[in-house]
């Protein structure tokens, strides 16, 4: 690869053109390198399974918001990050969940990926689902319904830019500060679009270090020994306490399973 021409991609803030090739092309590289890789390192935390949930049958989950929890086993996880994508950290949490071969969802927000695409383009190449959060992260109940259903629109339409023809944006959304009012989630269930709450809170947001992050991952895994975790990408400490977040995981006995639309399917999930 021609290295100044590399360089100057890099720095460009939407990948058009010769940089969108650029990227495409090391990001398949990349992950075929490591799909190979995960194949021959079966210690690693890796996916225990991956489940489809129909939106239409499930279209709320998230036991500390509301009643309906995810189909998911004793000691199994669903990792979630909010907020990014953001060039200082959402990298670094892409290299430990590659270095345990491990899927996430990110939750992305419209105007930061529209400053960053090559890293939601990067998430996606490497198996990750990528959902959205609304366009600028205002606090939903706070708008009238029309504006609320505009942040909607929006980051779904910016996300999707990004993403491309060739991979399709999940109808996953979580509200930002996981406050939706009943209008809004009206409005999500009629657009297909899957409205997920959480069941355990990293709290990253509090900024203290990696232990008491992970001591607190820890804590609320305690309550159901399962479930959906909530991170955030853009947290600095979130992305250097991950790796032994992951290990601990794994050696506590914690799978992580890999969440997708089910397309056309009969029942709220399907396990395959």
């Amino acid at each position: 690869m021609h290295l100044p021409l590399f360089r100057s991609c890099r720095v460009a803030t939407r990948p058009h053109g010769i940089c969108a090739l650029v990227f495409l092309l090391l990001a398949v590289t990349a992950s075929n390198a490591r799909a190979a890789a995960c194949e021959k390192n079966p210690p690693l935390l890796g996916a225990e399974r991956t489940i489809a949930v129909d939106p239409r049958l499930l279209p709320r989950v998230g036991t500390l918001q509301y009643p309906e929890a995810l189909p998911l086993r004793d000691h199994e996880v669903v990792l979630t990050f909010d907020d990014g994508p953001l060039p200082s950290s959402t990298g670094k949490v892409l290299d430990a969940l590659a270095e345990e071969c491990v899927p996430a969802i990110f939750f992305v927000v419209g105007e930061r990926v529209a400053q960053a695409p090559a890293l939601v383009l990067r998430a996606a190449m490497e198996g990750h689902a990528i959902g959205t959060h609304t366009q600028t992260h205002p606090r939903l109940s706070n708008l009238t319904v029309s504006d609320a259903e505009a942040e909607v629109r929006a980051g779904v339409i910016t996300a999707s830019a990004a993403l491309g023809s060739e991979r399709p944006l999940a109808p996953f959304f979580r509200a930002p500060y996981l406050d939706a009012s009943p209008a809004v989630e009206e409005y999500l269930t009629a657009r297909g679009l899957m409205l997920w709450g959480i069941d355990v809170d990293s709290e990253d947001w509090r900024g203290d270090s990696p232990d008491e992050l992970i001591g607190r991952v820890f804590l609320g895994l305690e309550r159901l020994h399962k479930g959906i975790i909530l991170m955030h990408d853009v947290q600095p400490h979130t992305a250097e306490a991950l790796p032994r977040l992951l290990k601990q995981l794994r050696t506590s006995g914690y799978r992580v399973v890999r969440a997708v639309e089910a397309h056309g399917a009969d029942s709220a999930a399907a396990a395959h």
